[in-house]
């Protein structure tokens, strides 16, 4: 994506200037938990490069050492800066016992990163609280979310959720503390359940096209089959939370913190231009926001997925396409210098 974005970071390794999205984007799920084999096997292949293009043994210990010692860096401020400090001992550890192996004697690394690995190399055990009866939660959060969508979430009562979900008003409470607290905790298991099915296709996907028309294919029917839940999440009044403004897919993105390094990796070979990761999310989300308003109006009235086709010809062709256009509206930032 756009080497202009927040986050995207730089390394120089030799003659070879490469990107830590492209670079390290397998050795992270989208979640952002490290998959140590994949990271194992990511250093083990640069070393090896290193190790066939060195002069002496000498040169491969000054080459191998920078090159790590770079790489955890700026892993390290990356993890940092998407809040997942937690994960860096599982990442430093794979790097040691690999620079181990290859006869290593040092990595270099700030006392500040050495820190960060300390503090969280053994996080302090978390109870957790006493889940609520399957039942009972699952009927109040469906009769919660279809009175918040009918009424409106300032408009409904904690006794016409009791009603409607055939239970009593202390059960509820006895739930959750308040409507406040029962909305946000409706919100976070239905945000957790598309993050994982997201998670799931990027985890699968070995082609960023394949990837693409799976992930779009699957949100529109995700919002066929839960289109309360889709109106909800929608709605102005909770669209924003109470001082932290925080819209539903830019907590998607957060829950998703190596989403783009991920796609990054698998557009290793160009097959997507190289556009505003967040721009091109945003639009692409916004789009599709666009033809559900469409589908809602008419009263549902026809399947959603009758809509994909028109939605993926747009997104991966156009409306014209620049042969016939003339015009060639945007140049990826690797092209305008040439």
């Amino acid at each position: 994506m756009d080497k202009g974005d927040p986050g995207t970071k730089h390394l120089e390794s030799g003659e070879r200037r490469f990107d830590l999205s492209a670079e390290t984007g397998n050795c992270f799920s989208p979640d952002g938990h490290p998959d140590e084999e994949a990271f194992r096997l990511h250093i083990k292949e640069n070393l090896s490069l290193i190790r066939a293009k060195s002069a002496s043994r000498g040169d491969f210990e000054t080459q191998a050492e920078g090159w790590l010692s770079s790489l955890l860096e700026e892993i390290a401020a990356c993890l940092e800066e998407k809040g997942l400090s937690e994960d860096a001992p599982v990442i430093f550890r794979a790097a040691v016992d690999e620079a181990s192996l290859a006869n290593l004697d040092r990595i270099s690394l700030s006392p500040g990163r050495l820190r960060i690995i300390f503090a969280h190399a053994y996080p302090a055990g978390q109870k957790g609280k006493k889940a609520a009866p399957l039942t009972n939660r699952e009927n109040i959060f469906n009769a919660a979310l279809q009175l918040f969508v009918e009424k409106g979430f300032h408009n409904t009562t904690v006794d016409e959720i009791a009603t409607l979900s055939g239970v009593g008003k202390g059960t509820v409470y006895r739930n959750f503390k308040t409507k406040e607290d029962l909305l946000e905790q409706l919100l976070t298991e239905k945000t957790t359940e598309i993050v994982a099915i997201f998670s799931d296709i990027l985890l699968k996907a070995d082609d960023i096209l394949i990837l693409a028309e799976e992930a779009l294919s699957c949100w529109v029917r995700f919002i066929e089959n839960n289109h309360l839940l889709y109106r909800l999440i929608q709605k102005e009044e909770i669209m924003y939370k109470p001082g932290g403004k925080a819209m539903f897919y830019h907590t998607i993105l957060h829950r998703l913190p190596m989403l783009k390094e991920r796609i990054v990796a698998l557009n290793a070979g160009s097959k997507v231009k190289s556009m505003n990761f967040y721009t091109t999310f945003y639009g692409t989300m916004g789009f599709i926001d666009g033809v559900v308003y469409k589908w809602l109006q008419s009263g549902m009235g026809y399947p959603l997925r009758d809509e994909l086709p028109a939605i993926l010809e747009i997104l991966f062709n156009g409306f014209v396409g620049e042969k016939t256009s003339g015009k060639r509206f945007f140049i990826p930032p690797e092209e305008r210098g040439a």
